[in-house]
């Protein structure tokens, strides 16, 4: 997958993660047919789709229906601006003349985007295949924002448009609403990477999908719904989130390096595999060298080399 399309990809599934954590009594679905990646339910009968879009000529849409099925509001993702962590995104105005005037109300009217923005927003299109069409107004919705910043605007922009709507009934899970995470925070409340990502971790999937070409370190796998952000020492033992703490890592290559049956030279990068894997299909990367990165950095040796005299 391309990096950029993976990268924007990744932003859909983890803001329907985000929403589904927010919103209390919800269930995520994993669906991967007829153009649609994900659907939440949500507990007043309605639903949010991360879905292509336009009979799949829009690869990348959050879209919001009520509980007769009908769209209400659209969310184009290819408006987004992303660049190292930062976050622009400005919106279409919707189709729905409901949700146009809510949004009008909390965005404060349309204007007149930037055109550095617009081009910007043309050239990912392009890369992404996401259409042609960019529209030159719009609604100022974030500008030099982080993706803390982006998740809880988006929450409460959707929970306007549902209450514009009348679609009442909905809880938030308040804790989502006005939190603020550093990126290197205290690790007390660890979570399920998986299925939960911890705090901070999209963003490092994020900065790891930029700095690997969106491909494990180690296999070359470019499905971006196998890949993971690994730490090389755990978040607790080291409190750091940076890229250079963390390896772009297919699901099953994550588990055997946290299981110390996959271990990297702090001096070389060269893998070496546990012999119990000799007889396995892993064995092959045995003697391998970690892929470099795209930005002239690696991995930190501090840290590898800490993992590596300890196990």
């Amino acid at each position: 997958m391309e990096k950029a399309t993976a990268i924007y990809k990744n932003i859909g599934y983890e803001t329907m993660q985000y929403l589904h954590e927010s919103f209390v009594n919800s269930v995520l679905y994993d669906i991967n047919e007829k153009g649609c990646y994900q659907k939440l339910e949500l507990d007043n009968g309605c639903s949010i789709r991360f879905t292509k879009w336009r009979g799949g000529v829009m690869p990348f849409y959050i879209i919001l229906f009520n509980p007769k099925g009908k769209y209400i509001f659209e969310l184009d993702l290819s408006m987004i601006i992303y660049n190292n962590e930062i976050y622009e995104w400005h919106l279409k105005p919707p189709q729905n003349k409901t949700t146009l005037n809510v949004v009008s109300k909390e965005m404060n009217g349309v204007i007149k985007l930037p055109k550095e923005y617009i081009n910007h927003v043309k050239n990912l299109k392009k890369i992404i295949s996401s259409g042609t069409n960019t529209p030159k107004n719009g609604f100022y919705f974030l500008s030099n924002a982080s993706w803390d910043s982006l998740t809880i605007n988006l929450l409460k922009l959707i929970s306007s448009v549902f209450n514009g709507h009348k679609l009442l009934g909905l809880t938030i899970n308040s804790q989502f609403i006005e939190t603020k995470e550093a990126p290197n925070d205290n690790i007390d409340e660890y979570q399920n990477q998986r299925r939960h990502p911890r705090k901070g971790q999209t963003q490092l999937k994020q900065r790891l999908l930029e700095v690997y070409d969106a491909i494990c370190c180690i296999t070359g796998c470019s499905t971006l719904e196998v890949l993971e952000a690994a730490h090389i020492l755990s978040h607790a033992d080291s409190g750091v989130n940076d890229s250079e703490n963390a390896l772009l890592l297919r699901a099953d290559i994550h588990i055997l390096f946290d299981r110390n049956l996959l271990k990297i030279s702090p001096k070389s990068l060269k893998l070496f595999l546990d012999k119990s894997l000799k007889d396995t299909e892993y064995w092959n990367l045995n003697g391998k060298l970690l892929r470099k990165r795209n930005d002239g950095r690696r991995p930190s040796f501090e840290y590898l080399n800490i993992r590596w005299e300890n196990n």
